[in-house]
C-alpha cells in the first residue's frame, strides 16, 4: 500500500484524509490486506459452507392480534371519510 493508492481510494470514496492520518491509514490497510492473505492460506476443503455465519435461527412468536381495531372510531373523527377510507383532496392531476 502506498500514498498514491490511498489518495485514489479516498478520491473514489469521496473522503478527505488529513495528511497526518495518511500514514496510519496506510499501515491499517496493510494490516487488513495481510490478514486477508492469511485467510487464503487456511485449508477449508472439509468445511461445509454456512447459510448464516452465526448458525442461529431467528426467534419467532405466534402471530396473534393484540391491538384493538379502532377503524370505526378513527373514521368518525376524520374531517372527510367514507365507510373504509380517509378522503383527501386530489393533489395530482
Amino acid at each position: 500500500m502506498d500514498k498514491k493508492t490511498v489518495t485514489t481510494i479516498s478520491y473514489l470514496s469521496r473522503l478527505k484524509i488529513d495528511g497526518e492520518k495518511e500514514e496510519k491509514i496506510i499501515k491499517d490497510l496493510d494490516n487488513i490486506i495481510g490478514f486477508v492473505d492469511k485467510l487464503n492460506d487456511v485449508d477449508t476443503s472439509n468445511i461445509e459452507p454456512l447459510t448464516n455465519p452465526l448458525e442461529k435461527t431467528a426467534k419467532t412468536r405466534k402471530d396473534e392480534v393484540t391491538a384493538k381495531n379502532l377503524k370505526k372510531e378513527l373514521l368518525e373523527v376524520a374531517p372527510s371519510a367514507n365507510e373504509d377510507f380517509f378522503l383527501v383532496p386530489r393533489v395530482v392531476e
